[in-house]
């Protein structure tokens, strides 16, 4: 008796449901990215036309808020003389190039601590009377006798001692560096102002519009409309009814 072994992998038989549970899921992960794709084209994409020489008729409805803005230049000469307060605090460098001439009162005590040295011979010149006896019965006779000699004088004399000094003198010279002078105070000053000013003034007014307004035309040279998908009505019919717009709070609005 032969036995047939069971084919396995790739040459096993299919069986038809396995083949409509691929088909099925096949389908149903195509619906699903269509599905998704569409959903990122709808809330993301926009439609855009392009508009270029079209005519168009506007009429606005009875009571739409509008809001009108008027541009007026205004041209203004400016001649005044204005009042400024100028805080000043720095330091200035001043270079003096003359010279410059002072009294000066100097009154002051000078210690003196010092010795003086003396040595010298001193001439000494004189004359001594003497009394000579001659003979002793006569009486002695006075004689003046003429002497001359040098003393030698070796001494050292300290001498310290505050001596008072009081001195009105004139003193000149002159400043080689620059001097650094503070300066802090405030200047007021009058400046005048002589200026043409040109300004534009806008004058901003809300209102409504009251009573049926004439439809006017407007030519459109050059615009570009663009629309959300996600805002756009689809039709699934043949005859489709647009569907009246809500009205918006800031619709209508217009310059």
């Amino acid at each position: 008796m032969t036995t047939t072994s069971a084919r396995r992998g790739w040459h096993r038989p299919v069986r038809r449901r396995d083949v409509a549970l691929v088909m099925t899921s096949a389908a149903l992960i195509w619906v699903a990215l269509m599905a998704a794709a569409a959903w990122q084209v709808r809330e993301h994409w926009q439609s855009v036309v392009a508009l270029r020489h079209q005519t168009v008729t506007l009429r606005l409805p009875t009571g739409m808020p509008a809001r009108a803005e008027v541009h007026t230049p205004l041209h203004l000469r400016l001649d005044t003389r204005s009042k400024v307060a100028v805080p000043i605090d720095q330091v200035v460098s001043v270079q003096l190039l003359n010279q410059l001439s002072a009294q000066a009162v100097i009154n002051t005590t000078v210690p003196v601590d010092t010795s003086i040295s003396f040595d010298q011979d001193i001439p000494v010149s004189t004359e001594v009377q003497m009394k000579i006896p001659v003979v002793s019965w006569l009486p002695a006779m006075n004689v003046m006798v003429p002497v001359t000699f040098n003393v030698p004088v070796h001494l050292t004399v300290p001498i310290k001692v505050q001596l008072p000094l009081a001195l009105d003198v004139k003193v000149s010279g002159q400043v080689s560096d620059a001097i650094k002078v503070p300066v802090r105070t405030t200047m007021h000053l009058t400046v005048p102002v002589h200026a043409t000013l040109q300004a534009d003034v806008l004058n901003r007014a809300d209102f409504n519009l009251v009573g049926l307004q004439a439809p006017f035309d407007l030519r459109i040279e050059q615009a570009e409309v663009r629309t959300p998908l996600r805002d756009i009505e689809w039709c699934y019919s043949i005859i489709c009814v647009p569907q009246e717009p809500q009205p918006r709070e800031d619709q209508g609005r217009g310059r």
